[in-house]
């Protein structure tokens, strides 16, 4: 694959892994004041942010001595979702103090989903300088993913964007995209469906309708039966592009569909139809 550096890009072996990390300090010896620490991280399956920040804290938990939690927090990063962790731990007979900011990443061509973590960390309790600059440093974040690409990009993938279904979830404000009707009936359980948990819509942001060819059984265990997707015209129903706003977080559902970001939705959405 093609990978990018500050000062030169090149390309990646897929048998390697990118471990990449970027660290910032004060000082070009011994332990730093104040320093900064951006990495990624693998998550699990279709781990949801909030799953990541839990499983992390568990993590720092079992390997910080003396961890405590001080805050949690939602924020955003670049106006994408992101949780912040403040916690501390002791080492070496010091207490250290950190702020971690969580976001995630969209799902790679491999369908690997990764997380971004930017960690300030300092020696002692963040001063009102160093919590200045580490906040200066997150409102200045630019996401390179969410940069939407031209239409002319986007029309080279026609052929594969053609048959995509987007499953839009207003309640967690996330934005799936499956690769044609089936996988989306697949992957998106019939239960919620039933209770109108999600809103589908074609390729053109069309709303497309579920109908029910076996129902869901059972009262207190419930089991998922299964659907279809049809285009219902006389149902007024709003298109995606009125409701893409709901969504915050995308999730492509298989490495075969050719979006990353709800920027190149957008984008997507606002070419001129063919007459």
């Amino acid at each position: 694959m093609p990978y990018h550096t500050n000062h030169a890009t090149f390309e990646l072996p897929a048998q390697l892994k990118d471990k990449t990390m970027h660290m910032f300090t004060l000082a070009d010896e011994g332990p730093s004041e104040f320093s900064v620490v951006m990495s990624h991280a693998d998550a699990q399956g279709d781990d949801s942010l909030v799953n990541f920040a839990d499983r992390l804290v568990a993590e720092l938990g079992n390997s910080l001595p003396d961890f405590r939690l001080l805050n949690r927090v939602e924020r955003t990063v670049d106006e994408s979702p992101a949780v912040e962790l403040a916690y501390r731990w002791r080492s070496a007979g010091h207490l250290m103090h950190q702020r971690q900011v969580i976001t995630m990443l969209p799902r790679t061509e491999a369908g690997e989903v990764k997380a971004m973590l930017i960690a300030a960390t300092c020696l002692s309790q963040f001063t009102d300088e160093w919590n200045g600059a580490f906040d200066g440093m997150l409102a200045s974040v630019k996401l390179r993913h969410k940069t939407a690409p031209a239409v002319t990009e986007v029309a080279s993938s026609a052929p594969a964007i053609a048959s995509t279904v987007f499953a839009l979830s207003e309640r967690r404000r996330t934005l799936h995209a499956f690769a044609n009707h089936d996988e989306a009936c697949r992957k998106t359980d019939a239960r919620e469906v039933e209770h109108d948990a999600w809103a589908f819509f074609d390729a053109a942001g069309t709303p497309l309708h579920p109908n029910f060819v076996v129902p869901n059984t059972g009262t207190l265990w419930r089991k998922a039966g299964s659907y279809v997707l049809e285009l219902r015209p006389e149902r007024g129903a709003a298109s995606l592009r009125e409701r893409l706003h709901q969504a915050s977080v995308f999730v492509a559902g298989s490495p075969a569909v050719r979006l990353s970001s709800i920027a190149e939705v957008q984008a997507m959405l606002n070419q001129p139809t063919e007459s």
